[in-house]
């Protein structure tokens, strides 16, 4: 069994709207979403064929990865083909201007 960990990966102000970060979290490879105000934190690799999503895009609430266009739900996680496995979605708060990213 993991522990839990939650980890400070910068301030709110530091990341603009509708933008992918590539970050690395004890040890684990995220990608930090912000997308109409909200932050969301997935892990970096598709779970169609494990391409990075980071180079990817946003439509609609929906990551899009930029290999063969399989699409996540940033509030579900829920995939799309040709991705059928839906990605995994880590807690993200904001306190103040920090943000935290928990993982378990």
């Amino acid at each position: 069994m993991s522990a839990t960990v939650r980890e400070r990966v910068g301030a709110a102000s530091a990341f603009a709207d509708e933008s992918l970060t590539a970050l690395e979290v004890a040890g684990r490879e995220i990608v930090l979403v912000r997308h109409q105000g909200r932050f969301y934190a997935v892990p970096d690799m598709c779970t169609h064929a494990r391409f990075p999503l980071h180079d990817g895009s946003l439509d609609d609430g929906k990551l899009v990865c930029c290999h063969h266009g399989a699409r996540f739900d940033l509030e579900t996680g829920r995939a799309t083909l040709p991705a059928i496995k839906p990605l995994a979605r880590y807690e993200v708060e904001v306190e103040g201007d920090d943000v935290y990213v928990t993982l378990t």
